[in-house]
Formats: structure tokens, sequence, C-alpha cells
């Protein structure tokens, strides 16, 4: 059977020196993360024999969790880490109607926005 859990990944170029100052503050993150009600889990790899990259990754039970939390404050944080990178993380959505790219984000977040507004 399939997993119907949808994913959150994302995935840094990171300059040598710059690993090990990011992968502590997603594992602070994750930390923060995995007791929120519908994670599934939550973890941070690095790959540095191929280009420093660090992966985040978020797995959640329904795209409603998912949503939740890219909609939450606390999601400001990964934003924030994803605009200080020197380059552009790659980001994917992977959701049971297919996968989605940063749009989703935006998507997400302007209907919280939405929501507050009424």
């Amino acid at each position: 059977m399939a997993s119907t859990h949808v994913r959150m990944s994302i995935e840094w170029s990171v300059p040598i020196g710059q690993t090990r100052p990011l992968t502590s503050a997603l594992h602070s993150l994750a930390a923060d993360v995995r007791p929120t009600r519908g994670c599934v889990s939550c973890s941070v790899s690095t790959d540095l024999a191929n280009r420093n990259v660090v992966r985040y990754i978020e797995e959640w039970q329904t795209e409603g969790d998912l949503r939740q939390r890219v909609a939450g404050d606390t999601f400001r944080q990964l934003v924030t880490l994803m605009e200080d990178a020197s380059q552009p993380p790659q980001i994917e959505f992977v959701l049971a109607r297919g996968t989605k790219g940063v749009e989703y984000i935006e998507e997400a977040r302007g209907a919280r926005a939405h929501e507050q507004s009424h």
C-alpha cells in the first residue's frame, strides 16, 4: 500500500563553513515540529560528499496538517533560513494531488491571511 502521507522537503547546497550552523538550526526546528499533531516525521540529513547538500524533510498525516504547519507562525523560522541561504534551496511539497514547489507556501499562507481578514 502506498503512503498517503504528504511531505515537504527542502534541499540546500551549502558552502562548507555554513553546513554546521544550518544543520544546527534545522535540528532545533525539527525538535519543535515533531510533537505537533499530525506530524509523522521530521528529519535533517547532510550529504557532504555530494556538493554539501543539507536536506530537511517533514512528513504529515494529511495535507490539512501540512497546510496548517506552513500557515503557522513557526514556519517563519524556516522561511528565514531559506531566505538567508547563499543559494536558494530546492523546495518540494509532495501531495496526494501532485507535487508543488514554493508556490504552495504562498497558497497556504495566503489562505490563512484571507481567513484572518474575515
